[in-house]
């Protein structure tokens, strides 16, 4: 009888091993996507390690605004309701990525998700995708929203997925099987949980296009610190020209709006931690992520099209005279903190002399920057650089002219508005719209324009929202104003 009993816990021990080794093999043993030289496309759709956690299988991914059209932003039209911009010939969008795990493709957001723009200079053109740039059209939190709402549909059902992947893609049986009684069921379960880790968005403003709010949920799901109730919103930054950041013998260039990290690989590590990358998947991610590193650094803003070679008339002609007075305006009043020379840059300003919104500098706290570091220490990651401030970063002002809207969350429309005084910039316009306001310096976004009809509305007097502070500039005499954003349109 002994020995009979021993023959079946080795036979049952033998199938565990098997059966997890089959699992392991089938839908978690990663597959290294295909080798490529170019940086921009590792940007773009580069894996940084978290599909294991945020990954959906690539099928059912792909069928999921067919089947719940009515969950997709203003009941638009697939993926591109959420500001991603799709290239033709491309898989999946700009800002995700396609990994194999197991035998199974799955998608996953990446840093290009938040960090890229798009323009049109006018109106009948297409957009054209800026890399690395703000997000100008972007909107994370809708489409987080969407995959919480479709988890939470009782329609989302095995068979009505299979039903629609049939209709545009032939499964072989063993793939079809693996879907329809796996997969499905676990992604349904899955994104039911998302909405459970994301509730404490109910009672917060929105973040609309081209914002996020992006250490709230570290704070509450990866450092699981307690609600604090703190708001974090603020514009996507562009990630152009980093290579300048290195820090010195003599100086440390801060990183964020509120200069929260000084080291660009913690930076972007950190940011891979945020989005869903693991210790397990950290080794297997590096390389990637240092590749990642290697494009913002290089990576520029594309050149400004407001130029005094421009015919007279044309929309984006400058003066010349006009941007030479503008130079010197910029050099005695704004290079101090704006110039990569000047002896504030890449420094946090006081937010008592800044005046701006202060709600994204209060979401971080002195806990939160404790617990990051000591986060998984045993790890490669080793934090050291993390760091609170009592202030907003001064940051270059390359590309400007595609930064728009302005301060760290996006609260004046224009480049004009941001001369004026706080009392009399616009305190509602409208958000998500790539057409440039030749005049204006920004985009189209006020009422009564395209942007009321393409974009999202933005109430300056909701909590973190609030368009005051930045007084520089605001008294200058209306000719040098006019002068000044001459120039800051040519950068």
């Amino acid at each position: 009888m002994r020995r009979v009993f021993w023959k079946w816990l080795l036979a049952v021990l033998v199938l565990l091993v098997v059966g997890a080794f089959a699992l392991f093999f089938l839908l978690f043993r990663p597959v290294a996507q295909p080798k490529t030289n170019d940086l921009a496309e590792v940007f773009n759709h580069g894996s940084i390690g978290n599909e294991e956690v945020q990954g959906i299988p690539y099928w059912i991914w792909r069928v999921l605004p067919q089947l719940f059209p009515e969950h997709l932003p203003a009941n638009a039209d697939g993926y591109g309701a959420f500001g991603l911009y799709w290239r033709a010939g491309d898989e999946v969008p700009v800002g995700l990525s396609v990994k194999t795990l197991g035998v199974i493709g799955r998608v996953a957001p990446n840093c290009a998700f938040c960090h890229q723009g798009s323009y049109r200079l006018r109106a009948d053109e297409p957009a054209r995708l800026v890399e690395a740039g703000p997000g100008t059209r972007v909107n994370p939190q809708a489409y987080i929203r969407f995959l919480i709402d479709v988890g939470a549909d009782p329609r989302f059902t095995a068979d009505r997925v299979m039903a629609e992947i049939g209709k545009i893609y032939d499964m072989p049986v063993w793939e079809w099987a693996l879907y329809r009684f796996v997969l499905v069921p676990a992604t349904r379960a899955a994104l039911q949980e998302q909405g459970g880790r994301f509730a404490w968005m109910k009672d917060r403003p929105d973040w609309g296009p081209g914002r996020i709010d992006p250490f709230n949920p570290v704070k509450f799901q990866n450092l699981r610190l307690a609600d604090d109730h703190t708001i974090g919103n603020s514009d996507m930054m562009p990630l152009w020209s980093l290579a300048g950041l290195a820090t010195t013998n003599t100086r440390r260039f801060s990183l964020h709006w509120d200069g929260l990290q000084t080291d660009l690989y913690e930076t972007v590590v950190s940011g891979a931690i945020g989005d869903g990358m693991t210790y397990k998947s950290y080794g297997g991610s590096e390389e990637g992520l240092r590749r990642i590193m290697d494009f913002i650094r290089l990576q520029g803003p594309p050149p400004s099209p407001f130029s005094p070679l421009r015919p007279a008339g044309d929309p984006y002609h400058v003066d010349a005279a006009a941007v030479d007075a503008g130079r010197g305006i910029y050099i005695a009043q704004c290079a101090v903190c704006h110039d990569a020379k000047g002896p504030r840059y890449r420094t946090p300003i006081s937010i008592v002399e800044l005046g701006t919104d202060r709600h994204r500098l209060d979401m971080w706290t002195p806990a939160a920057r404790d617990r990051y570091a000591a986060y998984e220490p045993s790890y490669a990651w080793s934090f050291t650089n993390f760091q609170k401030t009592e202030g907003y970063v001064a940051t270059g002002l390359g590309g400007l002219w595609l930064r728009g809207p302005y301060l760290h969350n996006g609260s004046v429309p224009t480049l004009r508005a941001l001369l004026l005084p706080p009392a009399e910039r616009p305190g509602q316009f409208y958000r998500g719209y790539d057409l440039v306001d030749a005049e204006n310096a920004g985009f189209v976004s006020m009422p009564d324009t395209p942007g009321e009809r393409y974009g999202t509305l933005y109430d300056t007097s909701r909590p973190g929202n609030g368009n005051g502070g930045h007084l520089w500039g605001t008294d200058l005499p209306p000719e040098a104003k006019e002068q000044l954003l001459s120039y800051l349109k040519t950068l």
